[in-house]
C-alpha cells in the first residue's frame, strides 16, 4: 500500500520527499577528530570523494543516496545495505529481505541477536526471487536500518500506515471537488421546459456505444449533442437560468488544510512543512512549527547516522588503511557528522540569538557552525586567511599615503571605535597648516641662535 500511495498519490510522495528533504538534505558531512589534523583532512578527502559516487553502478550522487536511505524509511520502516568488496554499496529495498525464507528475513545467533541478512534479488521481469537469497553478515558485509513500531519487533512498518485512510478520503474529496469543476465547466444555462421529456426524446438521437440492461431500451441511453452556440425559441411558461458554479465549495481550502495538517502528523510534519505555505505564521509560530518538527526530525538523524553513516564510514577508513591510503591511528575511529541544518525564519533575530548564546557560553562555536550547515575549521581557516590579507592591505596603503585605514574594512568586520580612521579633507588640510606653521617657527628660531 505504501508503494502503491508513493507512485500514485503526489501529497503521499510530497510529504516523504519533503521529509528525507529536512532530515537528510544533501547527506551528512563527515569529521575526523584524531589529535593528526593532517589525517583528518586526508580522511575527510577521501570521504568527500567517494561520496560523490558511492553506489556500485555509480549513476547517483551521494546527495541522491541519502535522500533515498530517509525515503525509504520513511515509506517502509526499514531498509538495508550492502557493503561490496569494490569499496562501493548498494542500497537494499525492504521487500528484498527474505521473509519468506526465515522470519523477518534477519539469521540470529542462539540468544535471537541479529548476525546476518538474506537479500533476493530482482529477475529480469522485476520480480522477486523468494525462494532464493544470499546471505550477508551484519556490520562486515551488510547494514541493516530499522525503526519498529513495538518493542517486540524486528522488522519496520510505514510511519504513516496510520494515516493511510485519510489519505484515501483526502484523494476521494480532491477527486469529488474535480469532476464537479469538469461538469460545470461544460454547462452555460439549465432550461426548464413544459413537456420536456418529449422535446427532449425528440431531440436526442440513441447512444450506439451504450447498451442497457433495463426496460425502455433506446429511451434511457439517448444523447442530445450541442454546438458552441444555439438558439432558443422560448414559449410562455419555460425559464432559462444560469448555472451556478460555486466550485470549490466555501470550505474545500480550510478542509484540505485540516485533512493535510493530520496527515503530516506521524512525520511531525506540519503544515506549514508540508504545503511551505506560511501566510498564516508569524515569526514566532514558524519559529514553534520549527522546533517541533526538530524534535521528531533529530531522532530520524540519529538512527540515520549510527544505523548508516558511521558503519560505512567505520568500513571505508579500515579499508583505507589496509589500502594504505590512511596511516593505521588507535583514534582512527574517532569522528562526528554535520547533519543538515534547519531553516532560519527570520536571519537577523537567529543571527542575534546564536552569538549571544556563544557569548554566554551556552554554545560552542563550533555547534553554530553546525547549524549553518559548514565546518568550522574551515570557517576559521578562511576567516585567518582574510584578515591577514586584509591587514597586508591595509598596510600597504599605509606603505604608500603614510596613513594606516582599519584592516577590519577589508575583513568585512565592524571596525572598532578606537581605530585610527581616514582623516577627511578639512582635517588633512588643517594639520597640513600646522605642519608649515611649525616649519616657519623652527626657521625663525634657528635665525635667532645665528644672530645670538
Amino acid at each position: 500500500m505504501s508503494r502503491q500511495l508513493s507512485r500514485n498519490n503526489g501529497i503521499y510522495r510530497g510529504v516523504l520527499q519533503r521529509f528525507a528533504t529536512y532530515v537528510v538534505g544533501n547527506g551528512f558531512r563527515y569529521q575526523a577528530h584524531t589529535t593528526d589534523v593532517a589525517w583528518n583532512q586526508a580522511a575527510e578527502k577521501l570521504w568527500r570523494a567517494w561520496w560523490m559516487r558511492p553506489e556500485a553502478n555509480r549513476t547517483r550522487l551521494g546527495c541522491q543516496v541519502g535522500q533515498m536511505v530517509a525515503t525509504e524509511l520513511a515509506t517502509c520502516g526499514d531498509m538495508a545495505c550492502i557493503m561490496l568488496g569494490s569499496g562501493r554499496i548498494q542500497l537494499i529495498e525492504s521487500e528484498q529481505i527474505a521473509s519468506t525464507i526465515v522470519p523477518d528475513g534477519l539469521i540470529r545467533d542462539a540468544d535471537g541477536q541479529p548476525t546476518g541478512l538474506l537479500i533476493s534479488r530482482w529477475d529480469e521481469h522485476g520480480m522477486l526471487r523468494k525462494e532464493q537469497a544470499h546471505s550477508y553478515a551484519l556490520d562486515t558485509q551488510a547494514v541493516f536500518l530499522v525503526d519498529p513500531e513495538r518493542p517486540s519487533g524486528t522488522r519496520g512498518v510505514p510511519p504513516m500506515q496510520s494515516s493511510f485512510s485519510m489519505l484515501h478520503r483526502i484523494n476521494d474529496v480532491a477527486d469529488a471537488e474535480a469532476l464537479a469543476w469538469q461538469l460545470l465547466a461544460r454547462f452555460a444555462v439549465s432550461i426548464s421546459r413544459e413537456g420536456a421529456s418529449e422535446d427532449a426524446y425528440l431531440s436526442s438521437r440513441e447512444d450506439t456505444e451504450r447498451g442497457s440492461d433495463t426496460d425502455g431500451g433506446d429511451i434511457s441511453n439517448r444523447v442530445t449533442e450541442l454546438d458552441m452556440g444555439l438558439i432558443f425559441h422560448g414559449a410562455p411558461g419555460e425559464t432559462v437560468r444560469g448555472v451556478e458554479r460555486n466550485v470549490p465549495g466555501k470550505d474545500f481550502g480550510a478542509s484540505m488544510a485540516t485533512f493535510l495538517r493530520l496527515l503530516g502528523l506521524p512525520l511531525g510534519m506540519p503544515l506549514e512543512l508540508v504545503a511551505l505555505d506560511w501566510t498564516k505564521s508569524n515569526y514566532s509560530q514558524s519559529r514553534a512549527v520549527i522546533e517541533q518538527a526538530r524534535v521528531t526530525f533529530q531522532r530520524w538523524q540519529e538512527l540515520i547516522e549510527a544505523g548508516f553513516f558511521r558503519p560505512i564510514c567505520e568500513w571505508l577508513i579500515g579499508r583505507w588503511v589496509a589500502t594504505g591510503a590512511l596511516a593505521d591511528r588507535e583514534d582512527a575511529l574517532v569522528m562526528s557528522f554535520d547533519r543538515p541544518s534547519f531553516p532560519w525564519i527570520d536571519q537577523l533575530k537567529e543571527a542575534q540569538a546564536y552569538s549571544l548564546r556563544v557569548e554566554r557560553g551556552f554554545l560552542p562555536q563550533r555547534a553554530v557552525c553546525r547549524a549553518l550547515n559548514v565546518d568550522r575549521d574551515d570557517v576559521v581557516a578562511e576567516r585567518d586567511m582574510e584578515i591577514r590579507d586584509a591587514i597586508a592591505r591595509a598596510q600597504a596603503i599605509e606603505a604608500d599615503t603614510g596613513v594606516l585605514p582599519p584592516w577590519e574594512v577589508f575583513a568585512g568586520l565592524p571596525i572598532p571605535s578606537s581605530a585610527p580612521a581616514a582623516p577627511s579633507q578639512e582635517a588633512a588640510s588643517n594639520e597640513a597648516d600646522r605642519e608649515d606653521r611649525r616649519e616657519r617657527e623652527d626657521a625663525k628660531d634657528q635665525e635667532e641662535d645665528a644672530d645670538v
